[in-house]
């Protein structure tokens, strides 16, 4: 019984944390929407595609992107 304690917690030691954000190859990865078509909606002026910049790259909240997904199915809207 000690021996699967100690075992259980090695591997929740060594397991990576979730992430929380993507990169724009992540998120096409993740979405199913082209690296090219994320670009071009960050790039949008008044763009509601959720991102934020850490100095010139781009990367994409999770939480937000399902949101943002969710959002675009519901007004059936093309991008």
């Amino acid at each position: 019984m000690e021996e699967l304690l100690k075992e259980i917690l090695e591997t929740l030691k060594s397991e990576k944390p979730k992430k929380i954000t993507f990169t724009i190859a992540e998120a096409a990865e993740y979405s199913g929407i082209g690296q090219v078509k994320i670009r071009e909606l960050i790039a949008r002026c008044n763009t509601d595609f959720p991102y934020f910049k850490v100095g010139a790259r781009a990367l994409i909240d999770k939480t937000a992107l399902d949101r943002w997904v969710e959002k675009i199915t519901e007004e059936h809207r093309e991008i």
